[in-house]
């Protein structure tokens, strides 16, 4: 019994990590799931906001078929948005668009895939 006691310290930190890392895999997991269900439906939903310019790529976080969170990577991956879109009349409508991180302004060289970061805090 003393000999696992004594191990126990490095179980902890090992656990904790594999906590973190299923967490995040789920939700990894969870947008592709969406993004491949819904990327017909929501890739071309920005289309009403001109001032995206050209999308490189997009990731759906979160939809249940009425309300949708979109992450659009534009401009030759320089400029990240989460847009919300609302279905309206089997339409989707943007109701809010929020800059994640850009290469320019106070966000320079921030350029990380804001979605895999995002999802974690869903599940915690």
């Amino acid at each position: 019994m003393k000999k696992y006691l004594k191990r126990l310290p490095l179980y902890i930190p090992v656990a904790i990590v594999l906590v973190f890392l299923v967490v995040w895999g789920v939700s990894l997991l969870k947008c592709e799931i969406l993004t491949n269900k819904y990327s017909e439906e929501l890739k071309y939903a920005h289309t009403e906001n001109a001032m995206l310019g050209k999308i490189e790529s997009y990731k759906v976080l979160e939809c249940d078929g009425k309300t949708a969170e979109v992450y659009y990577v534009c401009d030759n991956n320089t400029v990240g948005n989460v847009l919300t879109f609302e279905k309206q009349n089997d339409e989707w409508k943007e109701i809010s668009w929020e800059t994640i991180w850009s290469k320019q302004g106070s966000a320079d060289e921030m350029l990380w895939p804001y979605w895999w970061h995002r999802l974690i805090y869903i599940y915690l």
